[in-house]
């Protein structure tokens, strides 16, 4: 079975060997590189935001983030009593 959607900035030999090794890694590799992706992901989402608005407190841009990821209500609610 070929890949079936290629990134646009690697080449479609390149990608297959990629393809290759996430086949070969145990389900905890897996895990354990999802995890470490989702935290990059999370610290570069919050750098951009204390980039975008250098006046909030770490506690607002974690707010800032949680109201992207789920939305103004449920992160008001989360952050009801961090926020002065």
């Amino acid at each position: 079975m070929g890949v079936q959607s290629v990134p646009l900035d690697t080449s479609a030999e390149v990608f297959e060997v990629l393809v290759e090794c996430w086949r070969r890694m145990t389900i905890v590799e897996r895990v354990e590189m999802v995890s470490q992706m989702n935290s990059d992901v999370e610290l570069l989402a919050l750098s951009g935001i204390a980039a975008q608005r250098p006046g909030l407190s770490p506690v607002e841009i974690r707010h800032e983030l949680a109201r992207r990821r789920f939305g103004d209500e449920i992160a008001d609610q989360a952050y009801q009593n961090l926020l002065a």
